[in-house]
Parts: structure tokens; sequence; C-alpha cells
């Protein structure tokens, strides 16, 4: 975790191998390490790890919303919308999840469902500016200018 919060990721990812080695059940460590994959952009051995973890542990949210996120960028949102379904009762309080759920619905273009799950990820973090830039972005097909501005300028606005 230390070579993780300096931003070592080639050491972390050491790690966790050798981590993996020894407790190659440990969703926990599976998770991370795919996390750590999917950092680096190595989308092939992140779905991997993340898969295995769930594997051992379906319910694993940091396993789930890596995975999810994949399979989303893939464009398979109807299958990213399920492992996110099973995130969401784990955890309904995540504004990333509802980030993420709001931009597959934006990608499935049903933009009424997307702006209803991003106004709920922007309520649980407000202060987050990826949310804030989707809702922007969810808004520009479907909202009067008056309605998009106010969104984009909290995007740009120094956080404190």
């Amino acid at each position: 975790k230390m070579h993780i919060l300096r931003g070592d990721t080639d050491g972390a990812l050491a790690i966790y191998k050798k981590a993996v080695e020894n407790f190659p059940e440990n969703s926990e460590l599976l998770s991370v390490l795919g996390l750590l994959y999917l950092q680096m952009g190595d989308t092939q051995r992140a779905f991997e790890h993340l898969g295995n973890a769930m594997t051992y542990d379906p319910q694993n949210t940091k396993a789930i919303m890596g995975a999810g996120s994949i399979i989303q960028d893939h464009g398979d949102y109807d299958v990213a919308l399920t492992k996110y379904r099973v995130a969401a009762s784990v955890t309904p309080e995540s504004h990333a999840l509802w980030n993420n759920i709001g931009m597959c619905f934006f990608g499935k273009k049903k933009y009424v469902a997307a702006i209803s799950c991003l106004k709920r990820a922007h309520y649980l973090s407000p202060f987050e500016w990826r949310t804030c830039y989707n809702l922007g972005l969810a808004h520009f097909d479907n909202a009067p200018v008056c309605e998009r501005i106010p969104l984009y300028q909290r995007c740009h606005q120094p956080q404190t």
C-alpha cells in the first residue's frame, strides 16, 4: 500500500504479484492486482485478475467496479449494468458506482435514466468533477444551455 500511495505502481505490482502467488484465493489481493494492471493500461491481465477475485468473492465491490469499467469501455453496457447491479446491493451510496451506471445509460442513449443516476452521484459527492462533467454531457443532448453551463463551470473550479 505504501508503494501505491507513493505512486510507485511497478513496486506495488511486484509485491502484489508475490502476495497473490502466496495467497492465490485472496480476493482482496487479486482485486488490487487487477486494478493496478488496469491503471497501467493492461486490460487483459486486469480483467483476468478481477474475474478471479469475483470467483472467490462475488460481491467484491472493487473487482466488480473494475471489471464493469472494462466491460463498459468495450461498449457492452448491458453486461456492465448487470455487474453494477450486484455492486449497488453491497454499496448503494457509492458516487463512482452511480457515475458509471449513469454513463452506461448515456452510452445506451437513455438520457433520462443517465441524468437521474448522475444526479444521484452528484448528490453523493458534489465536488467530484468527473460527475459534474458527465452530468453536463448528459444534459448536452437533453437540456437547454442554461442547465449545462453551471455544471461545466463546477468542473473547472479549483477544489479546496
